[in-house]
């Protein structure tokens, strides 16, 4: 095996990719609509929980791995791995082949790996190593978790949610809140499919107010988006923000053979963030941030006490140093706290050495490093109501040539919300200049 684990690393090395890598919402699929209410898989029938264990250590290498059975019913399912604490960067190698090389060993990432499975026995290895972009983790704080706490493998049918986009805001009148839900469809069959998608809504106060199911012609091999914009009343009451954590609750599911599939429940603040002045605002009203540096290094439930410690003392925002577990922002949306994002970019040496290759900001060499890390950040919180601005990376990350493609990234998928450069010293790739608060 160790010629063989060599080998494969050498691969790495040389190709290494992030083509099955999956930027999308982080969401769990469920069976039950009582599951997915209770966040409880223990009637999900394809959920895995992915426990590998050290196999050997090759050269510095820590091979670890778990050999997974798939049985014949999941042969019309996609197959996706969720991997986080990693603690170090890793290669994701299956049945012998490479998946993909992952540097940032703090972002919870999706891959798909139904290529590279087969029914019957199938084995999964991380090949942990230590990051070629190691100096992009200097300012960050690990995970004080269990490793490897949170990663697990699920199914979804090849005609399935693949993602969804969900805002509840006011409506152009001002008098009343509109739900606007997109949800990407996906077919991996190879002919157009029909694809039955259901929703429905519960108010704060949990009273049903909308619920219908869409039938959506999705083409072969492909993905598309069946858009929603239903009206919701006019209780504006429900306006979420620090002082009124009110939150909707919003199911989605499929059905196939005339039986709901694959629900996914969330949780969602009406409402509107954005910014003007070198101000944020919430639901057009100026945000005094009080903010504080934090992590969610522990458990939920230790989160959780920590962060209601923290607000009763006054703070209303989080700074993270990289993106967190899901649950650090349900913990946030449930409290009516705010978090400012922010991509695990954290270089601290030479963050103003604006030469080519000086900081690593400018060094274009890692524009796909930093590119892949704003994505991850971005598309799986994005529809957290606690998130009210993005940092591109830490307060000593510096600017360049990859922070500017970072900020026209980042600008082109969200229209309403700061992104902020919390380097750039007055240029122009920051939405907010800070002063009064730091990373």
């Amino acid at each position: 095996m160790k010629r063989a684990i060599l080998a494969l690393f050498a691969l790495s090395a040389l190709f290494a990719t992030e083509a099955q890598q999956v930027y999308r919402t982080e969401f769990s699929v469920f069976d039950l609509r009582e599951g997915a209410l209770q966040n409880d898989h223990s009637r999900t029938e394809r959920h895995i929980t992915f426990t590998p264990k050290t196999l050997e250590v090759v050269d510095k290498v820590e091979v670890v791995g778990q050999k997974v059975n798939l049985p014949t019913a999941w042969s019309d399912y996609n197959v996706y791995i969720h991997i986080q604490n990693t603690i170090k960067a890793y290669d994701l190698v299956v049945n012998e082949q490479l998946v993909a090389s992952v540097e940032d060993s703090y972002t919870p990432a999706d891959f798909l790996l139904s290529p590279y499975l087969r029914q019957g026995e199938n084995e999964i290895l991380l090949l942990l190593r230590r990051s070629e972009a190691i100096n992009l983790h200097d300012g960050s704080k690990s995970n004080l978790v269990e490793q490897f706490h949170g990663s697990y493998l699920f199914a979804q049918h090849r005609k399935h949610i693949f993602d969804y986009d969900a805002r509840i805001v006011p409506t152009e009148n001002g008098k009343g809140l509109a739900l606007e839900l997109n949800i990407a469809v996906r077919n991996d069959f190879n002919f157009e499919e029909i694809v039955q998608v259901g929703y429905d809504i519960y108010s704060p106060e949990n009273k049903l107010i909308d619920y219908a199911v869409r039938e959506f012609p999705v083409a072969g091999r492909s993905i598309d988006t069946l858009r929603i914009n239903t009206l919701l009343g006019d209780d504006s009451r429900f306006l979420w923000s620090a002082s009124n954590p009110k939150l909707y609750r919003l199911t989605l599911y499929t059905k196939r053979d005339s039986k709901p599939r694959e629900y996914i429940s969330f949780y969602i603040g009406a409402g509107t963030t954005s910014f003007a002045n070198n101000t944020i605002l919430r639901n057009g009203k100026a945000i005094a941030i009080k903010s504080a540096r934090y992590n969610a290094r522990t458990s939920y439930n230790e989160a959780l006490a920590e962060i209601k410690a923290l607000k009763a003392q006054g703070i209303n925002t989080l700074l993270p140093d990289n993106p967190q577990p899901k649950w650090f922002y349900d913990i946030c949306d449930k409290l009516g706290v705010y978090v400012i994002e922010r991509a695990n970019i954290n270089p601290v040496e030479e963050s103003h050495n604006r030469k080519i290759g000086g900081t690593p900001s400018n060094n274009p060499e890692l524009l796909g490093e930093y590119l892949s890390r704003i994505k991850a950040m971005y598309y799986r919180t994005r529809n957290h109501s606690c998130i009210i601005a993005y940092a591109l990376g830490g307060d000593q990350a510096g600017n360049g040539y990859n922070m500017y493609k970072a900020y026209q990234w980042l600008k082109g998928v969200e229209k309403n919300r700061a992104v902020i450069c919390t380097s750039a010293e007055g240029e122009w790739n920051s939405d907010i200049q800070i002063e009064s608060w730091k990373f």
